[in-house]
């Protein structure tokens, strides 16, 4: 299993919610069983064995970590902060890049992104993008999707190192992902 990533993907500088462990929640879906919280307003609907709750301590700032057998790692970012506190999606977007840039020692203008647009999540389409960088020497390219509410938000990252490119299974993974959430605002 590849290593949580070493650096913050908080994009805000805000501190984070500390690792939250699943508990059956009182929202189950039709037909199945309760959805784990992750937290507050986010549940993780899935039974594909495909996404595995995994508890690391490399990242306070992440929120759940998910390891997946195709080595694609799937992360939960949820944060006490959304609209109300002048939190745009532009703004997340900028800071992930200054994230990584930093991360990587390299000037921001150079990283590269690799695709912007919407995907669903919860039923309704929301920002995605894919960006590429360079951190300890190996190359990891990220698809993060949003959710900004009133009062929170969420990021639904997935991340393939060694690579250069979004493969098709790891944007077929990152749908995967996308489609276990449940969130109720």
């Amino acid at each position: 299993m590849k290593r949580v990533l070493p650096f913050a993907l908080l994009l805000c500088g805000i501190p984070a919610l500390a690792q939250v462990a699943p508990k059956d929640g009182d929202l189950p879906m039709p037909g199945s069983a309760p959805c784990p919280l992750i937290a507050e307003p986010v549940r993780f609907c899935g039974t594909s064995p495909q996404f595995v709750l995994t508890p690391q301590a490399d990242n306070a700032e992440i929120t759940s970590y998910f390891a997946t057998p195709l080595g694609i790692q799937a992360i939960a970012v949820v944060e006490p902060i959304g609209r109300t506190n002048g939190l745009t999606i532009e703004r997340l977007q900028d800071v992930a890049l200054q994230n990584l840039a930093a991360a990587s020692g390299a000037p921001v203008e150079t990283i590269p992104v690799i695709q912007r647009g919407q995907l669903i999540i919860a039923g309704g389409p929301h920002p995605n993008f894919v960006y590429r960088g360079t951190v300890d020497g190996e190359m990891y390219v990220y698809s993060n999707s949003m959710l900004l509410m009133e009062d929170s938000v969420a990021q639904f990252v997935t991340i393939e190192s060694g690579v250069t490119t979004y493969s098709p299974r790891h944007r077929s993974l990152h749908l995967q992902f996308l489609d276990q959430m449940q969130v109720t605002q």
